[in-house]
């Protein structure tokens, strides 16, 4: 079965790899107040691009409350 991914034998050699460019991580309201839906985001990691560092796109769940760090999304 192969990988989808480069995959690296070490740490130290992924370390020597190009940098990520776009960065997946999940943005949560549990215990905020706020009741909206939680969401995956993208976030521009290119240090050469326009929107460096800022959230590209947004994919809000269906319902409030899912608590996306209780899925298993990243496993």
């Amino acid at each position: 079965m192969e990988c989808c991914g480069p995959g690296y034998a070490s740490p130290a050699d992924a370390l020597k790899a190009p940098r990520e460019k776009i960065l997946y991580t999940i943005a949560i309201y549990t215990g905020t107040g706020i009741q909206k839906p939680d969401y995956l985001c993208t976030i521009d990691a290119d240090p050469d691009s326009p929107t460096y560092s800022e959230v590209i796109h947004r994919l809000e769940m269906p319902g409030i409350g899912d608590e996306l760090h209780h899925m298993g999304w990243n496993a």
